[in-house]
């Protein structure tokens, strides 16, 4: 299990190695929903993605002897980055295995900070059964994306910073792929806060296996989990994350593709953001009628990375319609 005092461990980790992310106000989204709206911009993270929090916590958990061996990763993309930049910032090695259809961007990013590259398969799930075959192989230590505890804890420390900087804050939405993100979030708010704060979560309709996991009480498998939102598809999630997020979530909502594809062309077209669909889903739940605004409301967009032809579809969809 992961509690509060491993978030706040967490934190002097993801202190000691990151600069703290922006909650901005936004002027624009507050005066559309009649409501205070905050931005916590993850998007703007080294590797634009929330996911070098829990993978620098993990990393620097390693003993000396796991430290030299180095670590390996299974990922979609945005956590193959994080843990390449980790593995690079304290000083071991890393392998990440992400799915064939992965950006080239990506891959190169990762092999500049070092890091080995393998590509199998078609979504993240593709990529694991490969991942835990170097880990036996090579005695590497494997990071999970979104089920091991130390990664959950760094994801949280965004929670901790959510309360520091809006005291008052009554409402917080957050993506869903995995659900490490969204359990970290929930618990540091849960736990951490002074009085009751909602924490709704947002999975694309295509992908909503936390949602259904929930619902069933154990881990649920999609055949085909598909969206617009690469970083957001998953298969299945693990015990863990079922347990906290049945434990400190209010509640679990879906967005189509047009939602989550029209609230990434809204943020680079009214407030000059580059956020992937993915970490745009926030705004697409709230846009959408799916999620009611607080009075004082923080949206948290996870991620900003997107292929140019990513970017541009999307552009060519939104100044049509």
């Amino acid at each position: 299990m992961v509690g509060i005092q491993d978030v706040r461990a967490a934190r002097t980790v993801v202190d000691r190695h990151l600069e703290r992310s922006p909650l901005e106000h936004s002027p624009y989204l507050s005066t559309s929903f009649g409501a205070e709206i905050h931005l916590k911009l993850e998007s703007l993270r080294p590797t634009r993605s929330f996911k070098v929090r829990g993978a620098l916590n993990r990393i620097s958990a390693l003993d000396a002897t796991a430290h030299a061996r180095g670590v390996v990763t299974a990922s979609g993309g945005n956590h193959g980055q994080a843990v390449a930049y980790a593995a690079h910032t304290l000083g071991t090695s890393a392998v990440v295995v992400m799915p064939e259809t992965v950006s080239p961007s990506i891959v190169d990013v990762c092999r500049a900070y070092g890091a080995e590259v393998v590509l199998r398969g078609a979504i993240y799930d593709d990529t694991v059964a490969l991942a835990h075959e170097i880990e036996r192989e090579q005695g590497r230590t494997f990071v999970h994306a979104y089920g091991d505890p130390l990664v959950i804890a760094g994801q949280g420390t965004i929670g901790l910073e959510i309360l520091e900087d809006l005291a008052d804050v009554d409402t917080v939405v957050v993506p869903i792929g995995g659900g490490g993100l969204i359990c970290g979030i929930a618990l540091a708010i849960k736990e951490g806060a002074p009085r009751p704060v909602r924490v709704i979560g947002v999975e694309p309709d295509g992908s909503n296996n936390l949602g259904r996991s929930v619902a069933a009480g154990q881990p649920v498998t999609l055949d085909a989990p598909s969206s617009v939102a690469l970083r957001l598809v998953a298969r299945s999630t693990e015990p863990l994350n079922v347990e906290l997020a049945t434990r400190y979530v209010d509640e679990i909502v879906t967005v189509d593709d047009g939602a989550l594809e029209a609230a990434s062309f809204e943020y680079l077209d009214r407030l000059s953001l580059l956020v992937e669909p993915a970490g745009a889903a926030t705004l697409a739940a709230v846009r959408s009628g799916k999620v009611e605004p607080g009075r004082r409301t923080v949206l948290v967009v996870s991620g900003g990375n997107i292929s140019a032809g990513e970017l541009a579809g999307i552009l060519a969809r939104g100044i049509k319609t």
